[in-house]
């Protein structure tokens, strides 16, 4: 499946956030990248996922692959993971159809919070005008993908952030 997405820091959590369900999200890389091999729990879900970019240098688009895993598998491949993150999701319904996934890190990222949108098309995605609690676009900068976050800590990435 093409998954068109773009990134960005979060400006302000909004207000309203107990109004969504927050789902909690566990994942690990098995492969770093240029196309990593991830594994991910998602409440009582479970996927092995590969993501292989459409274009080089082009962050905002990728070709990804899903196989579903029972928790039993989850369990044995975890012991192959490199590195892992841990995360609170809240999907927050956006104008036309589009839903903002809200991701606040946990554990050695906390503070960390980003927001990601996927589109249907390239097109949608180019006339997308990001809400007002959205901050800057990091869909290009290599620290905002999930392998690159894995095993670090947020002070190692905050001086991504205010480059």
């Amino acid at each position: 499946m093409l998954e068109i997405e773009k990134t960005y820091l979060v400006e302000k959590i909004p207000i309203n956030l107990s109004e969504y369900k927050g789902h909690q999200i566990k994942q690990g890389y098995i492969s770093s990248t240029p196309s990593p091999l991830r594994i991910r729990q998602n409440d009582n879900k479970f996927e092995l996922t590969k993501k292989l970019p459409v274009k080089e240098g082009d962050f905002s688009m990728a070709e990804e692959l899903n196989i579903p895993l029972t928790e039993l598998e989850f369990k044995k491949l975890w012991p192959l993971v490199e590195k892992y993150l841990e995360k609170t999701r809240y999907y927050i319904p956006l104008e036309n159809n589009l839903i903002a996934e809200l991701n606040i890190y946990k554990g050695d990222l906390e503070g960390l919070v980003f927001v990601e949108v996927e589109f249907k098309s390239e097109v949608e995605m180019k006339l997308f005008k990001a809400p007002d609690w959205f901050g800057k676009d990091v869909t290009q900068d290599d620290f905002s993908a999930n392998s690159f976050l894995a095993g670090k800590n947020f002070s190692e990435i905050k001086k991504y952030m205010e480059q």
